[in-house]
């Protein structure tokens, strides 16, 4: 009942959460066991430990990365990190250590916080973090202080436009993501990509136009013409990437209209050897993907396919092969009063899911898994799906106004 073929996910019930959710929140443990079914025979279910982390956290961002240089991964969200510890003696739990290590504003009801990206800036051999806000300070990057465990400095990158989100992309393709895409919020703000430049003290993000304007509420990159260049994808459209893609000028292709979508993503479903699209409302219901097709004359040509409209929010997405059979599945989770109230289907239950496509019959079919149901864990504004614990197999992190939660891998309820 936990494992549902797309044909049968438009019949879930919408259920609206009891006093904006919060009566059904505390009535969970904070350490729980996600409902699915693993250790059943013939079940393809994958079971997930669940760990409360920080209950008191409203951050919607998380990133995980080695904070401390100590070879264990660790989760920054927010003003905090939390240091991942041995757990007690004979045990194999986890141990989390909150430190806080930088002030982020609050205004109406969201930390001034909404991406964090790991990346050494400055080749110090430290991890840094890439930021993006909604508010004053749209988009920095903070300094690792290194091994004196110092101060993190904050130095602006871009503050002419609202960064709701920001992705870590291999524009260059070089085969390592080190620039950044942002989606920013104000249409007047020139789209752009950032470039790391420099070492040391000379290191800085150098900013590199594709139009003199943005494209609404999503963002994402992606080789939509198999030209072996990664291309920008907008809610309206795509931008062709030059061969020179620092001095040349980007071809708009303004071949699709999707609405306010989240992270926009570029896979191959059906494997017909056209890159498709994959992306989410990110304030409404529908994930959804979009078949690229091609006619005789070249002329391309988008069908969009309803993958799960049962609920809403969807607003991060993250593809990995998660049940690790060559494909990537899709890892994402309901965002927690993401517009406080004013979002279709808002106040319904939070969730965690990840979905799978198949072939049955010859036919393209996709089944949804809950990770976790009806508690306090939601999608928030991105989610890391790394093996955090170095056991081989790959775990999930949420975070969002109801707090910061580890869903560990394992094969068994022990």
């Amino acid at each position: 009942m936990f494992a549902l073929p797309f044909k049968l996910a438009s019949e879930i019930p919408r259920h609206p959460l009891l006093a904006g959710g919060i009566l059904l929140f505390v009535l969970l443990p904070s350490l729980t066991l996600s409902r699915n079914l693993r250790g059943m025979k013939n079940s393809d279910e994958i079971l997930f430990r669940k760990h409360a982390i920080d209950l008191g956290s409203l951050s919607e961002s998380c990133a995980v990365l080695d904070v401390n240089r100590d070879g264990r991964l660790d989760i920054v969200s927010s003003e905090n990190w939390y240091e991942q510890g041995a757990g007690p003696v004979g045990k194999t739990s986890i141990r989390w250590i909150k430190h806080r290590f930088r002030q982020v504003g609050y205004t109406s009801f969201y930390i001034e916080n909404l991406i964090d990206i790991g990346v050494d800036v400055d080749s110090d051999g430290f991890t840094d973090i890439v930021s993006s806000s909604y508010w004053s300070k749209p988009l920095t990057w903070w300094k690792h202080p290194g091994r004196e465990n110092g101060e993190w400095r904050e130095t602006m990158i871009a503050s002419h436009s609202p960064v709701e989100f920001v992705f870590s992309v291999d524009i260059l393709g070089t085969g390592k993501p080190f620039q950044l895409l942002p989606q920013f919020g104000n249409s007047k703000a020139p789209l752009a990509w950032y470039e790391l430049v420099g070492k040391g003290v000379e290191a800085k993000w150098v900013n590199h136009e594709v139009s003199p304007q943005s494209y609404g509420h999503g963002i994402g990159a992606g080789d939509i013409n198999a030209d072996g260049r990664i291309d920008i994808i907008t809610p309206k459209g795509w931008f062709e990437a030059p061969v020179d893609r620092r001095n040349e000028k980007w071809s708009f292709h303004p071949e699709f209209e999707l609405g306010a979508m989240g992270f926009i993503f570029t896979v191959d479903i059906n494997g017909d050897k056209l890159p498709d699209l994959l992306t989410s409302l990110g304030h409404d219901y529908g994930i959804f993907w979009l078949e690229q097709q091609k006619a005789a004359n070249g002329e391309r040509n988008w069908n969009k396919h309803v993958i799960d409209n049962s609920w809403s929010q969807a607003h991060a997405m993250t593809l990995m092969d998660l049940n690790r059979d060559g494909q990537p599945e899709i890892v994402t989770g309901k965002r927690y009063m993401a517009h406080n109230g004013r979002d279709p289907g808002e106040r319904e239950p939070l969730g965690v899911y990840w979905y799978e496509w198949l072939t049955v019959n010859g036919r393209l079919e996709w089944k949804k898994h809950i990770i976790d149901y009806s508690s306090r864990a939601g999608g928030g504004m991105q989610i890391p799906v790394i093996d955090i614990d170095g056991d081989g197999d790959l775990d999930v992190v949420t975070a969002g106004k109801s707090g910061l939660f580890l869903f560990e891998q394992s094969d068994s309820a022990d």
